[in-house]
């Protein structure tokens, strides 16, 4: 199936998922994942992530959610997804603090991997800890995802513009983390 025939087949499912539990699965077992590490990008935590990924498909069986079949199905779900982790991270007070930065192994590595690149996972996972909550999200649209500035700007609902400077400063901030002296000290 390409992608213009799973798009239409993907509106057609979520307007039928409220009343046809088939449909809902489908839904679920297409995006699911999507939904999952987007949620764990903003809140760093499986556990969370989970909540995110019930809560968004809760919604959808529901009959609860809007939708704008002009946009991409994926679009309006990573938009949903990201709402949805922002009101889990309001109910628990605290987004990605140090403590909490989880091992990235079990979300988006390979449990056989090499254990050097582990630890390069695990210290992305710290940097991406201590960037402001909007710009780990474009980090992780833009990133993770491989969304362009143009969709992640929908998703977000704010202006291209606005994607470009706070990953402009993203990235400035994880190059001055990379090139600070502790950590220089760290890989001699």
């Amino acid at each position: 199936m390409n992608r213009v025939d799973q798009h239409a087949e993907d509106w057609a499912l979520l307007a039928r998922a409220a009343r046809d539990p088939a449909a809902l699965t489908l839904l679920y077992e297409r995006h699911r994942h999507y939904v999952f590490r987007v949620a764990w990008g903003i809140l760093g935590e499986d556990a969370a992530a989970d909540d995110v990924v019930q809560e968004v498909f809760l919604r959808i069986h529901d009959g609860r959610m809007r939708a704008d079949p002009r946009a991409r199905l994926t679009t309006w779900l990573y938009r949903v997804a990201i709402n949805s982790a922002r009101e889990q991270a309001r109910k628990r007070r605290r987004v990605w603090g140090d403590a909490q930065a989880h091992d990235v192994l079990a979300t988006i590595a390979d449990p056989t991997a090499d254990p050097t690149r582990l630890d390069r996972l695990r210290d992305l996972g710290r940097a991406l800890a201590a960037l402001p909550l909007r710009q780990r999200e474009v980090v992780v649209l833009r990133y993770f995802e491989g969304f362009d500035t143009a969709e992640t700007a929908e998703i977000l609902g704010c202006r291209q513009g606005t994607v470009k400077a706070h990953l402009h400063r993203a990235t400035r901030t994880l190059k001055n983390q990379a090139t600070s002296p502790m950590k220089q000290e760290k890989l001699t």
